[in-house]
């Protein structure tokens, strides 16, 4: 008794990344491309002959694999991890702190001092400022927040108001990203990039966001 060798094949195309949508989010590489590689996977984890192609045409790049025998179902890409919920936090301007090393200023290269209202994630709210007493300066106590990681003190570029920034800061915290670890650290975790670009994308002026969606368009592109 003989038994029919199976045999399948398929073909997926890419187009150059300049003829992929938009410049600064280019449409992704198509499920059909993504399933040949997870089928060459599967068939050369469970020992399955099978043949890979690639082609170039016109700038268009084609993958086409041929396998026979018996013909695995290639396991499903895993899903993007979803963004934890962040708990309600509701914090008041007067619970803030004052300290003298509240943030780093870029500029002048050191921690200033200024009014801080921690978060538990280990990012925090900070109002600059010279005096000790909030408002007594007659500054509107209600603008100039920045959102920092507590420990670095370090921010994300941004000025804004009590409430935008706490929206900032809770947007950032869903992330999965541990902000207690040092920045030397972080800054080989892609989830931190990608936090920042976010928040950027979201509350920065015009042409910062531009560049964060660019650069998150990268990221995805490198993923």
């Amino acid at each position: 008794m003989t038994h029919a060798t199976h045999v399948h094949r398929s073909t997926a195309y890419v187009k150059p990344i300049n003829q992929r949508g938009r410049a600064w989010k280019p449409d992704p590489i198509s499920n059909q491309f993504r399933f040949i590689m997870r089928m060459a996977y599967a068939c050369r984890e469970r020992g399955v002959p099978y043949v890979l192609t690639w082609g170039l045409a016109d700038g268009v790049m084609s993958a086409t694999i041929l396998a026979t025998g018996n013909i695995p179902t290639p396991k499903p890409l895993p899903k993007a991890p979803r963004l934890k919920v962040v708990a309600d936090w509701k914090p008041s301007i007067w619970e803030a702190v004052y300290r003298l090393d509240a943030y780093h200023d870029v500029n002048l290269k050191r921690r200033c001092p200024g009014f801080v209202l921690e978060h538990s994630c280990g990012l925090a709210l900070v109002h600059p400022s010279d005096c000790d007493e909030l408002g007594a300066d007659n500054a509107d106590i209600r603008q100039n927040w920045r959102v920092t990681q507590t420990g670095s003190g370090l921010g994300f570029g941004l000025t804004l108001n009590f409430k935008r920034a706490t929206d900032a800061l809770l947007l950032a915290a869903s992330f999965p990203v541990d902000w207690t670890q040092e920045v030397s650290v972080l800054k080989s975790n892609r989830d931190f990039h990608r936090a920042g670009n976010v928040v950027i994308a979201a509350y920065g002026r015009a042409h910062e966001k531009e560049s964060a969606k660019r650069r998150l368009a990268e990221l995805e592109q490198a993923a």
